[in-house]
C-alpha cells in the first residue's frame, strides 16, 4: 500500500540572524506504518543555494580545482594547520535575484579567472539535509587551462586561492584512493571521470 507523505510545520522561530541564519522549527510528519510522529524540534542552518563549477580541459587532459583555507575545516586543523586548506571545484553562493548561470559566471571569474565559458548543468543535491537547507547546483565548464592564472580570489571577500591543474589520471587515482575530502569535489569528479569522459 502506498504511503501518503504529509508534513505539518507547527512553529518557526528565527533563532539567529547574522552572516548566516538559523531557524528553530517544530514540525511533525506521517509515519511509514501509519499515524504521526510527535512534535519534533530541530535547528535549521539557513545556508541558501550555491553553485559549483567543475573546470576541465579536454585538450590538456586536466581538471582545474582550487585550494583555499576553509572555516569549516578549522576545528580539524588544530594539530596540523594545513588540514584547513581544502581542494574543491569553483563554488559560491547564489545572490538574491541572481540566476544560477550568472552565479557560475561570476564565481568562475572571481575564483579562477575564467571568461567566456559555456556551463553545462549536471545536477543539484543537498550536501547536509539533516540540519541545513542548502542546495548545491553542480555545473561543468570546459576551459583552456593554459590561459588561467596560478592564483585568484575576490579581494573584497578576503579570498586567497591557488589553482590546481591536475591531470585526469592523477585525479582519478586520488578519487579511487579516497584522497579527496570535500563532497562537491568527489561528486564533480565522479561525473567528469565516469560520465563525461
Amino acid at each position: 500500500m502506498a504511503h501518503t507523505k504529509k508534513i505539518e510545520l507547527l512553529k518557526t522561530h528565527h533563532a539567529y540572524d547574522g552572516f548566516f541564519k538559523i531557524d528553530k522549527l517544530t514540525y511533525r510528519h506521517t509515519l511509514f506504518k501509519g499515524g504521526w510522529t510527535p512534535a519534533i524540534d530541530r535547528e535549521l542552518f539557513k545556508r541558501g543555494e550555491a553553485v559549483i563549477v567543475l573546470l576541465y580541459d579536454l585538450q590538456a587532459e586536466v581538471v582545474v580545482l582550487i585550494e583555499q583555507c576553509r572555516a569549516g575545516a578549522l576545528p580539524h586543523a588544530s594539530l596540523k594547520n594545513d588540514q584547513a586548506w581544502l581542494i574543491e571545484p569553483v563554488a559560491g553562493m547564489v545572490e538574491p535575484g541572481e540566476s544560477n548561470l550568472a552565479a557560475c559566471k561570476r564565481e568562475a571569474f572571481e575564483e579562477a579567472g575564467v571568461t567566456g565559458a559555456k556551463f553545462e548543468y549536471i545536477c543539484q543535491f543537498y550536501p547536509s539535509p539533516g540540519g541545513s537547507d542548502e542546495i548545491l547546483h553542480l555545473y561543468g565548464a570546459e576551459v583552456d587551462s593554459t590561459a588561467l592564472p596560478d592564483y585568484a580570489g575576490e579581494a573584497s571577500e578576503v579570498e586567497d586561492i591557488r589553482l590546481i591543474k591536475m591531470p585526469f589520471s592523477r585525479a582519478k587515482s586520488k578519487l579511487m584512493k579516497a584522497e579527496f575530502n570535500v563532497a562537491s569535489t568527489i561528486i564533480a569528479l565522479q561525473w567528469l571521470l565516469f560520465q563525461k569522459l
